[in-house]
């Protein structure tokens, strides 16, 4: 075997943070964060904007009871062109100003427990992605006003926070992070046709449809279709078998991909995890893709070892958390054609991943966590999406990919609200990592 050092840059300092990407919405299970300091209570920031005096004089002005009333430059013209991420729209004119409710527990109290401590620290990590966003919001036109709220994880502070009359009028609301909680705000949001992006806890089953509910953080689903498209693209004719070990990653992504697979009408096989397999038994000589959900190392080496004198036509695919292993050889990985599935695309260094990352370690002195980007991606695609299309910006967007640093966003309606198609599937090519899909 080949010790070799790994080879992509880690989105933490501690790789412990990695398997919150299969399991986002058990925060407050977690004992490998470590301990921090209270969370400052962050303030709300005003982002400016940069007009020139004929744009402001031409602006819509509001009439004493809040109506807006157009100005002869709005009344003749309708629609304008918008240009977001390369592509060309008309869209109808809309306002340039906007107020986001960020509604999330902070637990800004003095005293917390164990567990609301561990949740604030990874608030923490959020906001500071937030607020790493900020200078790049700067540079649109429009002007945002984000207000924080802290929620304190409690269902009857939510309740109350939005009976406040500067939730009421919000143009969009990032949060909560409960599933009770998100179906009050929900509710909430859709009766006022306010969007509301769930950061972190992927809903399904709402009251009922609501087109105003954006669930950003990909579910097991979303990513298990993202990968059987893979698969159909690029392994036409192949076998797809699935080693299941019964543990967590299996009980979500391997159970959800079982159910995709039948419901897709996907041939496979499922196999029990041993370090006994007889792969002869089981690898097809027309070429079969091995997934596996075995997490740890030995089930990475027992399917390493088992398959190297069946390498020919045979791809193995296996969680992110294979990317960490050391001491593997790297070259009997790539003549397995070794493939990882993760929504971490930050892992493979891009530009606007690059820049966060400089910026973080000078701002704060050490390297970001999944949830630093994950608060800098949610915060720039809400402000950019308002920015272009206002309120109209699930008409434009829906099924278009959006690249952000770590994650991107391509909107899919399902029959309660909107969730995010995304899954990185990565592939060790010439010892080095690359994005396939």
């Amino acid at each position: 075997m080949i010790s070799v050092q790994n080879l992509q840059r880690l989105l933490s300092g501690n790789r412990k943070l990695s398997f919150l990407l299969i399991i986002p919405f058990l925060l407050i299970s977690c004992g490998a964060f470590k301990k921090s300091q209270p969370t400052p209570w962050p303030s709300d920031d005003e982002i400016g904007e940069v007009k020139n005096e004929t744009e402001v004089e031409a602006k819509d002005e509001p009439t004493s009871d809040g109506d807006k009333v157009l100005s002869k430059e709005t009344k003749h013209k309708k629609y304008e062109e918008v240009n977001f991420k390369g592509d060309q729209y008309q869209v109808p004119i809309h306002k340039k100003e906007f107020e986001i409710a960020v509604l999330l527990p902070f637990h800004s109290d003095a005293s917390n427990s164990s567990k609301d401590q561990r949740r604030s620290n990874i608030m923490l990590e959020y906001y500071q992605g937030m607020k790493l966003a900020i200078p790049e919001l700067e540079h649109l036109e429009s002007k945002f006003l984000i207000r924080y709220y802290d929620t304190d994880n409690d269902t009857n502070k939510l309740k109350e926070l939005l009976k406040n009359p500067k939730i009421e009028n919000v143009d969009l609301i990032l949060g909560p992070t409960d599933n009770d909680q998100l179906r009050i705000a929900a509710f909430f949001a859709r009766k006022r046709e306010i969007p509301l992006i769930s950061p972190i806890t992927t809903i399904d089953k709402l009251w009922s449809d609501n087109p105003y509910v954006f669930n950003v953080n990909p579910s097991d689903k979303m990513q298990v279709q993202e990968f059987l498209h893979y698969f159909n693209q690029n392994h036409t004719g192949e076998k797809l078998l699935i080693v299941r070990d019964g543990k967590y990653f299996d009980r979500s992504f391997g159970q959800t991909l079982v159910e995709e697979c039948i419901a897709k009408g996907v041939k496979y096989q499922e196999v029990k995890y041993s370090g006994k397999i007889r792969w002869n038994e089981h690898v097809s000589d027309e070429g079969t893709v091995v997934f596996h959900t075995g997490r740890t190392k030995t089930a990475m080496s027992n399917v390493v070892t088992g398959l190297q004198n069946r390498s020919k036509g045979v791809t193995l695919v296996g969680p992110e958390d294979w990317m960490d292993l050391s001491s593997v050889d790297y070259a009997q990985l790539q003549k397995l054609n070794i493939t990882y599935i993760s929504t971490n695309k930050a892992q493979i260094p891009n530009d606007m991943a690059d820049k966060l990352y400089s910026s973080y370690t000078s701002s704060y002195n050490g390297t970001p966590s999944f949830y630093t980007y994950m608060g800098y991606d949610q915060l720039m695609f809400a402000c950019e999406s308002l920015d272009a299309f206002g309120k109209y910006f699930p008409l434009f967007l829906e099924n278009k990919s959006i690249e952000y640093s770590n994650t991107d966003f391509r909107l899919i309606k399902s029959e309660n609200s909107f969730h995010n198609l995304y899954l990185g599937i990565f592939q060790l090519k010439e010892d080095r990592l690359i994005k396939v899909n």
